[in-house]
């Protein structure tokens, strides 16, 4: 079975995240402040699209149960498990824009910080 576009842009999406996670270990990746600032202000747009995404998405759920497409397992009404989904889709999306919204805070703290002079440079500046 082949993959929906859907599909197959949030599985990218998820390698991104597992790469990004791999790149940055132990403050690897991260050579300058600005590093940092960068990597925050682009989690904060991909976070801030979130909230659209998974509006569409429970729309999608509500559709395809109205018109008769969805089915369960187990053979029961899949009205239940589509309306509990739709509640945590719907706190996701409260969650995800409070995500975008900390990490644009977050990016606007660092907007004014700069690598300065190392440990090194400092101790050579005290003698």
């Amino acid at each position: 079975m082949t993959d929906s576009p859907g599909q197959a842009l949030a599985r990218t999406a998820a390698g991104a995240v597992r790469s990004l996670n791999h790149a940055t270990l132990g403050g690897e990746g991260l050579e300058q402040p600005a590093d940092a600032y960068e990597l925050i202000g682009e989690l904060a747009l991909a976070a801030a699209g979130l909230p659209q995404l998974l509006a569409q998405v429970g729309r999608w759920l509500a559709s395809a149960l109205a018109a008769g497409r969805l089915g369960c397992d187990d053979g029961t009404d899949p009205a239940a498990a589509v309306s509990g989904a739709r509640l945590f889709i719907s706190g996701a999306r409260n969650t995800a824009a409070a995500l975008a919204r900390d990490l644009g805070c977050a990016q606007q703290q660092l907007a004014a910080v700069n690598g300065g002079p190392s440990a090194e440079k400092a101790e050579e500046g005290e003698s």
